[in-house]
C-alpha cells in the first residue's frame, strides 16, 4: 500500500514544486552557474557589460537574495551565451584544403551572397519558420491541416516558403510537394494543370472545370489510401477559392496545405485556423541593418562616415526587405556621394508610409540603371503578367523587334547585350531568378511599380478586359492580355493607334476575333500569341502594317493550318513557331528578304516548301529542334537539303538533327557558328550539365569516324560545351580532328558510348586541355584499357581541374584510369558499372598481384563524396579487410550504393570508422557473399562518431546481421557495454534477407541507436531454422548474439532492443525474425518506443501478441515514477495497421488501450484467428494480479471512461472470420469524424 500512495503522491508533488525547483535551484546552484558563465565569457565579449553587473563575489551564504539573484541572471546568460555558441558552430570558413560539398556557393569573401536565403538567417525569421514547420510535423491535430505565412509584399514570405519547402524535403516529412502559384487573379484551368503535372497525372483534356476537379480528387484519394504524405503549398494567395475546384476539398489524410499571403482574413476564410496563421513580419532594426551591410559589402566600421549613413538609410526602410536588398544593390560599390545622394532622396518627401518608401526606391534603382537597354528590358519585364516565368529569349526577340539595340548588328550581338542587361538587373534587384532555366522573374511590388508609376513608356497588363480598365486608348503603347475563359473579343480593343506591342495568351476555340483586329494600329512592331487557338483574322495584316518585325507564335494551333497570310510582313526580321502544330511550311515565307531568325522548334512532322530556305538570304539563326519524346521530326526534302547546306554558309545559330533527312554535312558550313546544337547521325537530345541545366552549345556525333572528319564539324569543336560520340572506327578523341588548336577548350559535359575501336580516350595532351571539363560519361566501349594514355614516355601527373562527375560503364578491358599519375581534385561522384577486369576499388596494403584495385595510388580522388558501384562480378572487397588508411581518397565519402556484385564479401574493412567519418548514407543491393556489413572490434571505435543517417539493404541472400562487435564475449554483463558510435542512425530498411537475424549482435549489448525513427522490413530471415542455434562464419566461430538468445529463452522482437524514444515508424512485412511477441511491455530487455506514430504489421506468422505485459502493475508504478512524467509509451501513435497475422487472438488489451488517445486510423484484415479487438480482460497472471492492477490503474490517473479512442477517424476491418467483438465491454467509440467502417 505505502509503494501506491507513494506512486501517486510522487508525481503531484513534483508537478507541484517544478516551478519551485527551478527557482530554488538558482540559489543552490548559483556557484555552478556562475563559474560556468565566467568560462564563457572567455570566448564570447558580446554579453560582456550585462554579465559583469550580475554580483559574482562576496556573497555571504545566507544572503538569500542576492544569491538568488547571481545565480538566476548567470543561468539566463549562459543560455544566451551557449545559444551562440551553437549558431557559431555553424558558420564553417573553409580553408584552402578543406573540402567543400557540391551544393555549396562559395562566394567572394567581401561579397557574400545577397540571394533571397540570406534573408532569412535572422532569429526573428527562424522562429517563425521552426514555429510553421511545427505545425506541419502535427499528425495530432486536425487543426493544423492548413498553414499559412502572412505579411505585406516584399516582406519575404515566398522566401520563407521555399526556406520551408526545402525543410520538409530534407527531413523526407513528405512523400510529394506540389508548389503552385496562384496570384491575384485565379485561374481554375491554369492551377488544375499546375497541380496535376506534379502528382504524374496525364494532361487534364476534361472539358468542364468540374469534371477536372473530380479527376484530381480521385488521383488525391488513391494517394491517401496509399498512405502518402503530401503537402500542397499554394503561393501568393490574394482572395478565397473553392478548394473543390482543385480536388481539395475535403482535405484528403495525410494531405496538408501551406498558404502564402498579404491577407489574414482570406486565409482565415479558406479555413486555416488563427493558431496555424503565421506573421511575417518586418525586421527589427539591428536585422535590418546587417542585411543591408551584408549586401553592399560594407564590415562595420570601414568607414564611420559611410557607416551612419548606411544606418540612416536603414532606418528609412522600416526594416522591409526587399526595399532594404533593392537600395543595398544600387549602391554597391559606389561612392559616399551616391550614398548621400539616395539619402537626401528618401528624406526629402518625408515618406511616412512604407509603400511610398518602396516606391522611392524602385524609382531611385531604376534611375540609377547607367543602360539604356537595361531600363528598356525592365520595362519590357513589367508587362508579361504576375509571376511569369519570363524567358530572356524573348525579351531579346520583343527588344530586337522594338530597336533596343541600337549598337547591336546581328541578332548575336544583340542577346549578348540582353544578358548583360539582365544580369544588371538581377544585380539591382528589379529582377529575381526564376527555377526555370533560360527565366527570369520580376516581383509583383517592382511590377506594380512599372505598370503604375513609370511614365517612359506607357503599357498596360490586363487579366480578362473590361471597358471599366481599359487604358487611354490615344496613349497606351504595349498591351498584354490574357484571354482565360473568354468567349468574345472586345471591340473596341482594336482602337489603339500608337500600339507598338500587342501580347494575347491563353484564348481556347470558344473566343471570337474582329476581322479588322488590327484595323488602327499601324505602329505595330511586335505581336506575340501563346496558348491561343489562332484564327485567320489573327494572320490578317492589313497593308498599312508595314513596322512589324517580330512574330511570335508559341504553343498555338491554327484553326485551318494556312499560315501563308505571313508572307505579306515584308518587314519582318524574327518570326516564331515554337511548339505550334503546323503541318507546312509555304513558299510564300520565303519572301520574307528581311527574315534573320526562323524558329519552328517543336513543329513536329513539319514540311518545308521547296525555295523557302533559298531565298532567305539574310538569316542568321535557324532553329529546326524537335519536341522532346517526339518521334516525327521535320521533313526535310532532297531540294530541302541542298538548300540548307548553302544557306548553312551565312548561320550564326543553328540547331538541327542531320539524321534520315538526305543532308550531307560535308557540304554544311559551321565556322560561322557561335550557337549551335547540332546531331549528326541520330535524334537531336539535350544535354545537360550537373544542375541540370540545358548547354548552349552541343554537338551528337553518331558514325563512322573519316566520314565525320570529312564534314569539319570539328572547326567548332572549341566552342562546344558538350559532346556526344558513337564513333566507329576512332582509336583515341584526336582521330576526329581536324584543327588540334586548344580543340576542347569550353567542353564541361563529354559522353562517349558504343566505341568499338577505342583503346584510350585521351592522349595527354588532350587531356592537359580539357580546362572546364566537368562531367565525363563513358559507356560500353568494348577494347577501352584506360582513359589516358602516356606516349613518347611523357611523365608527369594529368589533372583534370573542374571534372566532378564520372561514369563508367560496361568496359570489359579496362585496366587503370591513367598510365601515369592522374589527379581528379573537384571529384564528388563516381559511378562504376560492369567493370569485370577489378577485384577491388581502392587499394590494399599489401597489394599482391592477383588484387586489382581500380582507384590506386596513381589517382588522386580527395573529395569524392558519393560512389556507385555495379555488377561488378569480379569484385571481392571495395576495401581490403585490413584497417586501412583514413587518409585514402574514401575519406570524404557521403553515399556508397553498391549492386549485383555476386562475389563481394567484404563491404568495408575491419574497424571502418577512421575511413567512413562523414558516411550519411548507404544501399547494398543483390550481394549475395555478403554477411555482415560493419565488422568492429569494441576497444577500436570509441573515439569515432559516425555521420551515418540510413541504411537500405535488399536480397542479400547471406545477410545476418548489420553491424557485428567482436571481442564482447569477455564481457560479463554485456548491457554495460555501450556502443554510440552509430547513435546517429534514423532509417534502417531491410527487404528479401532470407538468413537476416538481427540488426547487431550480441543482441543483448547496448548498442545505442538513440536516433533511430525507422524501421522497415519486408520478407528476412527464417531460411535456416537452425540459424539461431549455430551459424557458420568465415573462420567458424558461433555468434555470440546467438549464444545470448538460446540462453535467454526469449521470445519478443530483437528489433524493438535497438530502438529508443526516436522511433517513429515502424512496419515489419513477412519478417521471420518476429517471433511471439512485438513489444514486452515489462522486459528489462526493450526500449519501449514512446515516440512511435506508426505501426505497419504483416505476414508475421508467429506472433501471438502485438503487446503483452505479465505484471501491470508493476509496469504502471514503473512508468508513472517522476522520471517518465514526461511521456508515456506509444501515446504518439497514431495509425496501426494489421494484415495476416493469423495467431492474433486480440489486439489490445483493455488497458492498452488507455494508452492509446491519439489513435486515429487503425486497419485489420486478413488475420484468421483474430476474436476480439479489445480484450474483455488484461493479460494479468490471476485475479489478485487484476485487482492490483485495476487499483494501480486508477491511483495513476489513467483514464477510465468508457470512450475509446477519442481521435480515430478511420476504422477499417477486413476479412476476419473469427471475429466475435470489437469491444465485449461495451465501451462506445468516441471520434471527431464519422469513422469509415468496412
Amino acid at each position: 500500500m505505502d509503494s501506491i500512495i507513494s506512486s501517486v503522491v510522487t508525481p503531484v508533488v513534483e508537478s507541484l514544486l517544478a516551478p519551485v525547483k527551478k527557482h530554488f535551484g538558482f540559489l543552490v546552484s548559483s556557484t555552478k552557474y556562475v563559474t560556468d558563465m565566467k568560462e564563457k565569457m572567455a570566448q564570447l565579449s558580446l554579453t560582456e557589460q550585462k554579465a559583469q553587473s550580475i554580483p559574482t563575489g562576496g556573497i555571504q551564504c545566507f544572503n538569500m537574495g542576492k544569491r538568488y539573484k547571481a545565480g538566476k541572471h548567470s543561468y539566463y546568460i549562459l543560455e544566451k551565451i551557449q545559444a551562440l555558441e551553437t549558431r557559431g558552430s555553424t558558420i564553417v570558413v573553409p580553408l584552402p584544403n578543406t573540402h567543400i560539398p557540391l551544393a555549396e556557393v562559395v562566394s567572394n569573401p567581401t561579397r557574400p551572397s545577397t540571394s533571397g536565403t540570406q534573408n532569412n538567417d535572422f532569429e526573428s525569421r527562424d522562429l517563425i519558420r521552426k514555429a510553421a514547420l511545427k505545425s506541419l510535423q502535427s499528425n495530432n491535430n486536425e487543426s493544423h491541416k492548413m498553414v499559412a505565412l502572412c505579411g505585406m509584399g516584399g516582406v519575404g514570405k515566398t522566401i520563407m516558403m521555399e526556406h520551408i519547402k526545402k525543410d520538409v524535403q530534407d527531413s523526407k516529412m513528405f512523400d510529394r510537394v506540389v508548389k503552385v502559384v496562384l496570384g491575384e487573379n485565379v485561374e481554375t484551368i491554369a492551377l488544375q494543370r499546375a497541380i496535376a503535372k506534379y502528382i504524374d497525372l496525364e494532361d487534364l483534356k476534361e472539358e468542364t472545370d468540374d469534371a477536372r476537379a473530380e479527376r484530381l480528387r480521385r488521383k488525391f484519394e488513391e494517394m491517401s489510401q496509399k498512405g502518402k504524405n503530401v503537402l500542397v503549398i499554394m503561393d501568393d494567395l490574394w482572395k478565397e477559392f473553392d478548394l473543390k475546384d482543385v480536388g481539395l476539398s475535403p482535405l484528403p489524410n495525410g494531405f496538408k496545405l501551406l498558404f502564402t499571403s498579404r491577407y489574414k482574413s482570406v486565409c482565415t476564410q479558406m479555413g486555416v485556423r488563427n493558431d496555424s496563421i503565421f506573421d511575417v513580419g518586418f525586421l527589427n532594426y539591428e536585422e535590418a541593418k546587417t542585411l543591408f551591410f551584408r549586401v553592399v559589402g560594407n564590415s562595420d566600421g570601414d568607414d564611420p562616415s559611410l557607416q551612419r549613413i548606411g544606418e540612416d538609410i536603414v532606418k528609412r526602410c522600416g526594416g522591409l526587405p526587399i526595399a532594404i536588398v533593392t537600395i543595398a544593390k544600387s549602391l554597391t560599390d559606389n561612392i559616399p556621394e551616391a550614398w548621400k545622394k539616395a539619402l537626401r532622396r528618401l528624406e526629402k518627401d518625408d515618406l511616412k508610409d512604407l509603400e511610398g518608401i518602396t516606391r522611392r526606391i524602385f524609382e531611385m534603382s531604376y534611375e540609377n540603371l547607367k543602360d539604356d537597354n537595361d531600363r528598356a528590358i525592365f520595362l519590357l519585364s513589367g508587362l508579361f503578367p504576375d509571376d511569369f516565368d519570363i524567358r530572356i529569349e524573348d525579351l531579346l526577340r520583343y527588344g530586337w523587334g522594338m530597336d533596343f539595340f541600337k549598337d547591336a548588328k546581328t541578332l548575336s550581338m544583340a542577346r549578348g547585350d540582353t544578358k548583360i542587361g539582365v544580369n544588371n538587373l538581377l544585380c539591382a534587384n528589379l529582377l529575381t531568378k526564376s527555377d526555370k532555366v533560360g527565366c527570369v522573374k520580376m516581383h509583383d511590388l517592382v511590377r506594380d511599380f512599372v505598370l503604375n508609376k513609370v511614365s517612359d513608356v506607357k503599357q498596360a497588363s490586363f487579366m480578362n478586359y473590361h471597358d471599366d480598365n481599359n487604358p487611354d486608348q490615344y496613349s497606351c503603347e504595349r498591351i498584354l492580355l490574357k484571354c482565360t475563359n473568354m468567349t468574345e473579343f472586345p471591340v473596341d480593343f482594336t482602337s489603339y493607334p500608337n500600339l507598338s506591342m500587342l501580347m494575347i495568351m491563353d484564348g481556347d476555340k470558344h473566343l471570337r476575333f474582329p476581322q479588322d483586329i488590327y484595323r488602327r494600329m499601324e505602329k505595330l512592331e511586335v505581336v506575340s500569341y501563346e496558348d491561343m487557338y489562332v484564327p485567320p483574322s489573327l494572320l490578317t495584316f492589313q497593308h498599312s502594317i508595314t513596322k512589324l518585325r517580330t512574330l511570335s507564335l508559341r504553343s498555338c494551333r491554327f484553326i485551318n493550318d494556312d499560315i501563308s497570310l505571313i508572307g505579306s510582313l515584308s518587314n519582318l526580321e524574327t518570326l516564331t513557331f515554337v511548339d505550334c502544330r503546323i503541318r507546312r511550311l509555304p513558299r510564300v515565307i520565303g519572301k520574307l528578304k528581311k527574315l534573320k531568325l526562323l524558329d519552328l522548334s517543336g513543329c513536329d512532322d513539319l514540311r518545308i516548301d521547296e525555295g523557302v530556305f533559298e531565298n532567305l538570304a539574310g538569316l542568321e539563326e535557324l532553329y529546326l529542334k524537335r519536341k522532346p519524346f517526339i518521334e516525327r521530326p521535320i521533313r526535310f526534302t532532297k531540294a530541302n537539303c541542298e538548300e540548307l547546306e548553302i544557306l548553312s554558309h551565312g548561320l550564326f545559330a543553328l540547331e538541327v538533327e542531320l539524321f534520315e533527312n538526305m543532308v550531307k554535312p560535308q557540304n554544311m558550313s559551321f565556322k560561322n557558328l557561335e550557337r549551335f546544337k547540332i546531331s549528326i547521325g541520330w535524334i537531336l537530345e539535350e544535354l545537360t550539365n550537373g544542375q541540370s541545366n540545358a548547354l548552349t552549345n552541343t554537338i551528337q556525333l553518331v558514325g563512322d569516324c573519316n566520314e565525320l572528319s570529312e564534314c569539319n564539324i570539328s572547326e567548332i569543336f572549341n566552342k562546344t560545351e558538350g559532346l556526344y560520340l558513337q564513333v566507329n572506327k576512332m582509336n583515341h578523341l584526336e582521330d576526329i580532328l581536324t584543327h588540334h588548336q586548344d580543340p576542347f577548350s569550353n567542353l564541361t559535359v563529354l559522353h562517349v558510348s558504343k566505341c568499338a575501336d577505342l583503346t584510350c580516350l585521351f592522349t595527354v595532351d588532350v587531356a592537359i586541355g580539357l580546362k572546364k571539363l566537368e562531367q565525363l560519361i563513358i559507356s560500353y566501349c568494348h577494347i577501352m584499357r584506360t582513359l589516358v594514355a602516356v606516349e613518347n614516355g611523357m611523365v608527369g601527373a594529368v589533372r583534370l581541374q573542374k571534372l566532378n562527375f564520372m561514369s563508367l560503364t560496361g568496359l570489359p578491358e579496362l585496366e587503370s584510369f591513367c598510365d601515369n599519375v592522374i589527379e581528379l581534385p573537384e571529384m564528388v561522384e563516381l559511378i562504376l558499372d560492369d567493370l569485370p577486369k577489378f577485384t577491388s576499388i581502392y587499394p590494399h596494403l599489401h597489394n599482391t598481384s592477383e588484387m586489382q584495385s581500380l582507384l590506386n595510388k596513381m589517382v588522386a580522388i580527395p573529395r569524392l563524396e558519393r560512389l556507385y558501384v555495379s555488377r561488378m562480378e569480379n569484385l571481392k572487397h571495395i576495401w581490403s579487410r585490413e584497417t586501412v588508411d583514413e587518409n585514402i581518397n574514401a575519406s570524404m565519402l557521403r553515399f556508397i550504393s553498391v549492386k549485383e556484385c555476386k562475389n563481394l564479401r567484404n563491404l568495408f574493412p575491419l574497424n571502418p570508422l577512421p575511413l567512413l567519418k562523414h558516411l550519411e548514407e548507404l544501399v547494398v543491393v543483390e550481394c549475395h557473399s555478403i554477411e555482415v556489413l560493419f565488422n568492429m572490434e569494441l576497444e577500436c571505435n570509441n573515439n569515432y562518431k559516425s555521420k551515418l543517417r540510413s541504411i537500405v539493404v535488399h536480397n542479400l541472400g547471406s545477410l545476418i546481421e548489420l553491424w557485428r562487435m567482436k571481442n564482447v564475449g569477455h564481457v560479463l554483463n554485456k548491457c554495460d557495454v555501450q556502443i554510440k558510435c552509430f547513435n546517429g542512425v534514423e532509417s534502417i530498411n531491410i527487404s528479401e534477407c532470407g538468413m537476416f537475424t538481427n540488426i547487431f549482435t550480441p543482441a543483448t549489448c547496448n548498442f545505442d541507436l538513440g536516433a533511430l525513427a525507422e524501421i522497415i522490413t519486408n520478407d528476412v530471415g527464417g531460411e535456416d531454422d537452425q540459424t539461431n542455434a549455430s551459424i557458420s562464419r568465415g573462420g567458424g566461430e558461433i555468434s555470440e548474439m546467438d549464444e545470448d538468445i538460446i540462453n535467454s529463452n526469449y521470445h519478443a522482437c530483437t528489433y524493438t532492443w535497438a530502438t529508443g524514444h526516436r522511433l517513429q515508424n515502424l512496419e515489419l512485412q513477412n519478417d521471420k525474425t518476429v517471433k511471439e511477441v512485438l513489444f514486452e511491455m515489462d522486459s528489462t530487455h526493450q526500449h519501449l518506443p514512446y515516440g512511435l506514430e506508426s505501426l505497419y504489421l504483416g505476414g508475421l506468422h508467429e506472433m501471438s501478441h502485438v503487446w503483452k505485459c505479465n505484471n501491470w502493475n508493476n509496469f504502471l508504478i514503473t512508468q508513472h515514477q517522476p522520471a517518465f512524467q514526461l511521456q508515456l509509451p506509444f501515446q504518439n501513435l497514431t495509425n496501426i495497421s494489421l494484415w495476416s497475422c493469423h495467431r492474433l487472438k486480440y489486439l489490445f488489451s483493455p488497458l492498452m488501450v488507455k494508452y492509446l488517445s491519439n489513435l486515429k486510423s487503425l486497419t485489420i484484415s486478413k488475420c484468421d484467428g483474430i476474436e476480439e479487438i479489445i480484450l474483455s480482460r488484461d493479460d494479468a497472471a490471476d485475479a489478485n494480479e487484476e485487482e492490483n492492477v485495476a487499483s494501480s490503474t486508477s491511483s495513476h490517473q489513467i483514464s477510465t471512461t468508457s470512450i475509446l479512442f477519442p481521435q480515430l477517424n478511420v476504422l477499417r476491418l477486413r476479412d476476419l472470420p473469427c471475429l466475435r467483438s470489437f469491444d465485449d465491454a461495451g465501451d462506445t467509440i468516441h471520434h471527431q469524424s464519422q469513422p469509415v467502417c468496412i
